[in-house]
């Protein structure tokens, strides 16, 4: 090897020289230096997405104990509540009292069984030949009734006979403990 280096003149020593720089220069770089730039570089974007990811973890994390405590409030009105009185019987007495429990057509209770140990108890009502104002005190009382009932659904139509006159089919929804 050394031969062959005395046998060159300068000139092409030195440009022999140049290209062994260049060639391991360019091996340094492309075999160490890149992939500890880009493994630096995937590193810190993997950081970056664990960190919104942990913020996205304390919210979720905060949004569970929020529901979780809205959750035993609720078991506990509902615990606290008087339990004597079934929904389908109290749905009946709010239409006696509001005056339309002559045109209830039909009255259909089911319950249904949660996870959370708790029931769904719920009534679809059929009522006819009835006006705008009675059926709006009729879902404003279940609403507001102490057995915490909302109205699920909701379907009115116009009597063919009377166009003011409705016939509604509520359902009313009411959680329940065993």
């Amino acid at each position: 090897m050394t031969d062959l280096l005395r046998r060159l003149s300068p000139r092409e020593r030195v440009l022999i020289f140049g290209a062994v720089l260049f060639i391991s220069g360019t091996l340094l770089y492309g075999l160490i230096v890149s992939p500890l730039v880009s493994g630096q570089r995937r590193y810190r974007s993997m950081v970056t997405r664990q960190r919104d990811n942990l913020e996205q973890f304390r919210l979720l994390a905060a949004q569970y104990r929020d529901t979780e405590s809205s959750l035993k409030n609720l078991e506990k009105a509902l615990s606290e509540r008087k339990s004597d009185t079934s929904l389908l019987a109290a749905m009946e007495s709010e239409a006696r009292k509001l005056g339309f429990a002559d045109r209830i057509a039909s009255m259909k209770p089911f319950n249904t069984d949660l996870d959370s140990g708790m029931v769904e108890a719920s009534v679809e009502i059929k009522i006819e030949k009835m006006n705008l104002a009675e059926l709006a005190d009729f879902l404003t009382t279940v609403e507001e009734s102490n057995l915490m009932a909302r109205t699920a659904r909701l379907r009115v139509k116009t009597r063919f006979d009377d166009p003011k006159l409705l016939d509604a089919t509520v359902l009313v929804t009411a959680l329940e403990t065993r």
